[in-house]
């Protein structure tokens, strides 16, 4: 509703301009009268409460021509628009009205609803444009500002010479931004969503909509704990978060802060978009100088992921960074000659060396990759030899140091390694049968359940997958494991439905995302395992928490 206010030193005037026109069907409100001038401006320079005034020319104290001279002078913030009421022999003072911001008049003569309300029509259209236009201008600046937030942001973060190379120091408004986080200590976290590998498409392209999900989720957390923050995304599967605690919060109470809500929020991904995150935690500090610092030690946490597996938060003082050299113990020109020769023990060679890097801890990609990219120079030196090209035994135009460098986690990589020099050793030597080790076997078929258990798995679609027919995988998976193939994906969906209990997933949502569509059936199984029914486990688990 738009806020009117009435002008005119005779009250059956104001009474009858109240009264005779319906305000609310034109989205208006009488709020307020003035009998001069002098009045009128007192309330609206105090208040600046009023849309649109409607006033007479000829009043004592303080005429209209004299109100309307001030407020264009006073440049208010919401000054109203301004409608005169006349007499014929005012034409002169009208045209004077125009020139100080009079919008229309309204003869005296005339007052009644059929020649006023068109003119207050125009009016009210007129505050509804600007309306729009002061909302547009206001989205913008906001918009604007945000941006420029965003911007400091990443550089600060992200560049170690942007302070000084952008003169932030003597940059204002810079430096008025900065006054917010003077009194508090910052955290930065890197979280990153993890999205597994596909051995046929290894450049991940990610999820526009999971993305928009993963920032609102954040958000969402981060009102209800009510802490200051900053959000930013660094890149497609990173975002940096940067947290803010009040200066004298202890070490013991900041972290445990900040394990509840990196907890809360964790689980909240989890259970909205089936997605783990690997989050990193850099140490805290108090001088947004060294934000850069701390956000490249998040960083290389979360990236722990590659060797240490998804789904888990990593502090400076449980885990390290592992940037010293490989050992040299995997003879890549040994399982090429071998592999060149047809020798079959090259298999040996490439199980052993994946092996001794599989358990290599506290690894990231980076800090990993020469080794990798030596594997691939030998490859590709045997290729060259032979006149192939990578093309023979990669299916894309991609370069395959590009490859290697999409994969988010080690066994991922592992598995695009081996399926790699299998198929070079079919090259060269396509007259030999081959016959997979069966501890490897074993190992793939166990991860490609680890990933797929929640879905529909059959022997016989993962001997189909493995290339193997099913009763020879049958009886090695039952020789290496000691379990039958039904049995171990029960026991993973089973343990996977235990740690759900601990959560405010209904039972009947964990039974579908652990792979029973009958809730009854899942209960009978859960029960034949943990001894207990579902609901009676999960209000053990809450007694135990009280």
């Amino acid at each position: 509703m738009f806020r009117v206010m009435i002008v005119d030193d005779e009250p059956l005037v104001r009474l009858a301009m109240s009264a005779i026109i319906p305000w609310g069907d034109l989205d208006c409100e009488v709020v307020a009268e003035a009998a001069d001038g002098h009045e009128a401006w007192e309330r609206i320079s105090e208040q600046q409460d009023v849309d649109l005034m409607i006033v007479d020319m000829s009043m004592p104290i303080m005429d209209a021509l004299t109100l309307l001279s001030k407020l264009q002078e006073a440049n208010l913030a919401n000054s109203p628009l301004s409608i005169v009421l006349s007499a014929y022999s005012d034409f002169d003072f009208v045209r004077k009205a125009f020139l100080l911001g009079a919008v229309d008049y309204i003869m005296k003569a005339d007052l009644d609803p059929e020649h006023i309300i068109p003119v207050i029509e125009k009016a009210v259209n007129q505050l509804k444009e600007k309306t729009i236009s002061s909302a547009s201008l206001h989205k913008n600046n906001r918009d604007a500002d945000l941006k420029q937030r965003e911007t400091w942001l990443r550089g600060l973060l992200c560049d170690k010479d942007y302070i000084y190379s952008h003169n932030l120091t003597q940059d204002d408004s810079f430096q008025k931004w900065m006054l917010q986080f003077a009194s508090f200590q910052h955290v930065v976290v890197s979280v990153m969503p993890d999205k597994q590998n596909s051995i046929t498409n290894t450049m991940l392209h990610g999820d526009s909509d999971n993305n928009d999900h993963l920032i609102r989720i954040i958000k969402q957390a981060m009102e209800i704990v009510k802490h200051p923050y900053e959000l930013l995304q660094i890149q497609e599967d990173e975002h940096a978060l940067l947290l803010c605690f009040e200066s004298s919060t202890s070490f013991l109470n900041l972290r445990g802060r900040v394990m509840e809500l990196l907890d809360s929020l964790r689980n909240t991904v989890k259970n909205f978009l089936n997605v783990s995150l690997s989050v990193g935690v850099a140490e805290s500090s108090t001088d947004w100088k060294s934000w850069h610092l701390r956000y490249s030690q998040a960083s290389s946490l979360a990236n722990l992921r590659f060797s240490e597996g998804p789904g888990r938060v990593y502090y400076p003082e449980t885990v390290s960074v592992n940037e010293r050299q490989f050992p040299a113990q995997w003879d890549y020109t040994e399982m090429m000659y071998l592999m060149e020769k047809g020798d079959s023990q090259w298999q040996q060679q490439l199980y052993r060396g994946l092996s001794q890097l599989s358990h290599m801890p506290n690894v990231t990609l980076e800090s990993s990759l020469p080794i990798y990219e030596e594997l691939i120079w030998n490859i590709g030196a045997l290729l060259h030899a032979k006149g192939m090209n990578w093309t023979h035994v990669i299916e894309t135009r991609r370069r395959p140091y590009e490859i290697v460098e999409q994969f988010t986690f080690r066994e991922d990589l592992h598995e695009w390694i081996e399926k790699l020099v299998f198929r070079l050793a079919d090259l060269l030597h396509p007259d030999k049968i081959r016959e997979e080790n069966p501890q490897r076997l074993v190992e793939r078929v166990k991860r490609y359940l680890e990933k797929n258990y929640c879905n529909t798995v059959t022997l016989g679609q993962v001997s189909d997958w493995a290339q193997v027919t099913e009763s020879h995988l049958s009886k090695q998976f039952v020789k290496e494991t000691g379990e039958h193939f039904i049995e171990y994906v029960t026991k993973l969906r089973i343990n996977e439905a235990t740690r759900l209990m601990e959560t405010d997933m209904k039972m009947y949502e964990i039974a579908v995302k652990v792979g029973y569509e009958n809730p009854e059936h899942f209960s009978r199984v859960f029960k034949k395992y943990r001894g207990m029914s579902p609901q009676k486990y999960r209000d053990n688990y809450s007694r135990k928490k009280e």
